[in-house]
């Protein structure tokens, strides 16, 4: 009989692998120019994913750097609240609410950074496959280390939204001016 190897959450690489060509096609298709950095979040809109926290994050970021947008993806029994707060900030216009996708792997290659506030986690699939496509990740410390498997993974602790758009601020500026992803 031959070995057998347990893979826990394992994806598929070659689906989840970066791609020039679907990155420029998913901006395009959501307005977000060349130049512009993208931050992107996947979770549904539900208290444990902490998007409350993302979007008081996400305005020191505009503050700081207006060329910025957000793509939150997901759908869930919290985003009208979502909306409202976003509006009250005034960077409504300024996020892309991308509802339920089949193109996960594609979403991913058009962001920048991947950032997940979450107030408790099990494993993140999300975060893996954010890693698979060479994105950087800013995460909650109260996700568990495991998750971190390429060293692309910066954990911060839940508090201080002015710590958070700081880090997602220089994750964005050690960028190369062209996002290349191997």
């Amino acid at each position: 009989c031959g070995q057998v190897a347990i893979l826990h959450n394992g994806i598929d690489l070659d689906v989840f692998r970066y791609c020039t060509e679907q990155r420029d096609a998913i901006r395009r298709e959501l307005g977000v120019g060349i130049d512009s950095k993208l931050i992107g979040h996947i979770g549904r809109f539900d208290e444990q994913k902490n998007h409350m926290f993302l979007l008081e994050i996400f305005y020191k970021i505009q503050k700081a750097v207006p060329d910025t947008k957000l793509m939150l993806v997901g759908k869930g029994k919290l985003e009208d609240l979502i909306r409202q707060r976003a509006h009250e900030l005034g960077i409504v216009d300024k996020i892309i609410f991308a509802g339920i996708r089949s193109d996960i792997p594609y979403l991913l290659s058009a962001m920048d950074v991947f950032v997940f506030p979450s107030l408790y986690e099990g494993m993140p699939n999300t975060v893996i496959e954010a890693q698979a496509t060479g994105l950087p990740c800013v995460i909650a410390d109260t996700i568990t280390s495991e998750a971190n498997i390429t060293g692309l993974v910066h954990y911060l602790p839940l508090g201080e939204t002015e710590v958070w758009a700081e880090k997602v601020l220089s994750v964005i500026k050690s960028l190369p001016p062209e996002q290349e992803i191997p």
